[in-house]
């Protein structure tokens, strides 16, 4: 019967806090006013945070590049050049779906290789959404490594 199972590893609330403060910490480096939310490994929301005077969109749009992110295992960054390689209808059709963000942003949280949760940034410009996203990744990898 256990092929009919599976279990998945997920972050616990410590590390989202902890990931969430590193993103934030960039932020407040870049003088960046952005939304932060973490999720699970299955793209629930663990830990959210919202800088004051970020733009109220932005707080689901965070939502949206973590559970992209968590769902596919994918920083969202690289949607474009991958959407590149796919037929028209795809290129036309998914980014019509309701809750993804196919742009920089979102990155997943992985412990060999799977993912445990992720990280969505909005509010700043692409590039530093990204790198605040970054951050928190880094920050986490050596957490479990060390």
């Amino acid at each position: 019967m256990s092929h009919l199972l599976r279990q998945q590893t997920s972050l616990t609330l410590t590390l989202a806090m902890q990931a969430l403060q590193a993103a934030l910490n960039r932020a407040e480096e870049l003088q960046a006013r952005v939304s932060i939310v973490v999720v699970d490994a299955s793209g629930l929301p663990v830990h959210s945070a919202h800088m004051d005077a970020a733009p109220a969109p932005s707080r689901d749009i965070a939502l949206s590049k973590a559970r992209t992110a968590a769902a596919f295992n994918l920083p969202t960054r690289d949607w474009q050049a991958r959407l590149e390689r796919c037929s028209d209808a795809v290129r036309q059709g998914l980014p019509l779906q309701p809750g993804l963000a196919l742009y920089g942003g979102g990155e997943p949280f992985r412990l060999s290789g799977e993912v445990i949760g992720a990280i969505g940034v909005s509010g700043a410009s692409e590039e530093l959404d990204c790198s605040c996203a970054r951050a928190a990744v880094e920050h986490v990898r050596s957490l479990l490594q060390g």
